[in-house]
């Protein structure tokens, strides 16, 4: 009787145990064939870019040495002005850029064709000048760092123009970089990780990727002084790198005193631009001044990019010459 009874239960076992498998089974093929129909190839859904460099904060601050070592350049440069404003752009132009430290600049702008001089720019320490000799021929004295806004207005949509808005001092801050302020008790830094999504910039990509790259943002806090001022701290610029090339110097932001973003700059196309250098220089730089309604794209080659120079004191004089228009922004209009 009892091995009865153990029959029975092993015939029962077997029986349970043989629903149970085909219940997963069936269960698989349903959820197969649902998935088939639910479910979609989308390439927009963005994928982190991999694999991610790791660095310490020594090792980010390494990356900005050339440009915040460099005592002067003296380089011919093509540049393509967008103008925001007036939704156009300018062909490139054939130009020469001079710097030198602490924040002498002197850029010559000329047509492509012709070698016909469109402008001309100077600026030392707080003061700048411009020359504009095709566009609103003018020669322009200022401040660096005053508020134009009502000249502009008043120039209605010449204020549109990359060339009436363009300051020297736009292009001293993206080549000639402030050292960071590591041993001033004034600053302190910040270390994080962005993520910023893009489209699939790899050859043959499938129309609509997205990707995710991942940057370390190293951000530059001014300290507040409790009882001076607002003793609130500020941000004065946040420098990106990517993580996923080589830790390549990517982008620079920079922030005025009301935390306003003035300047965003792109670094590109690292290439050996001089054969006496053993660094990487971008060969293509851009400058973005969203609130000023224009930008700049500044493109360089090994032909003529010179490092440390000597450099003449008349190599930053920028006289009148051509009897232009003079105007003084930093004076009241004459009634």
């Amino acid at each position: 009787m009892v091995q009865v009874d153990r029959l029975r239960w092993e015939i029962r076992r077997q029986f349970l145990h043989a629903g149970v498998l085909m219940a997963v089974i069936g269960l698989s093929l349903f959820g197969a064939s649902c998935k088939s129909l639910i479910v979609t190839k989308d390439r927009s859904i963005p994928k982190l870019i991999t694999p991610l460099a790791d660095a310490s904060f020594e090792d980010l601050v390494k990356q900005v040495k050339p440009f915040a070592g460099l005592q002067s350049l003296r380089t011919r440069v093509g540049i393509v002005f967008q103008d925001t404003g007036l939704a156009e752009r300018w062909p490139e132009t054939d130009s020469n850029l001079v710097l030198m430290r602490p924040d002498k600049i002197r850029l010559i702008i000329n047509a492509p064709i012709g070698k016909i001089k469109i402008a001309e720019m100077v600026s030392e320490s707080s003061k700048f000048k411009v020359a504009l000799y095709q566009q609103s021929p003018s020669f322009l004295i200022g401040t660096n760092d005053a508020d134009y806004s009502m000249w502009r207005e008043k120039l209605g949509e010449k204020a549109n123009s990359g060339l009436v808005a363009a300051r020297p001092f736009h292009f001293t801050e993206a080549l000639m970089m402030r050292p960071l302020m590591v041993n001033d008790s004034r600053y302190t830094y910040l270390m994080e990780e962005a993520l910023v999504e893009e489209a699939d910039p790899t050859p043959k990509a499938p129309k609509g990727s997205r990707v995710v790259r991942s940057f370390y943002v190293i951000s530059e806090i001014e300290l507040g002084v409790p009882g001076m001022g607002t003793g609130i701290s500020k941000i004065v610029r946040r420098l990106w790198f990517d993580r996923t090339n080589g830790l390549r110097f990517a982008r620079q932001q920079l922030f005025d005193v009301k935390g306003t973003l003035t300047t965003e700059v792109y670094y590109s196309d690292y290439k050996k631009l001089n054969e006496n250098s053993a660094d990487l220089w971008p060969s293509v730089i851009l400058v973005s001044r969203p609130h000023d309604g224009y930008s700049a794209r500044l493109l360089f080659n090994e032909m003529s990019f010179e490092i440390d120079p000597e450099l003449p004191a008349t190599a930053f004089m920028l006289e009148n010459t051509e009897k232009l228009k003079e105007v003084d922004l930093d004076k009241p209009p004459a009634p």
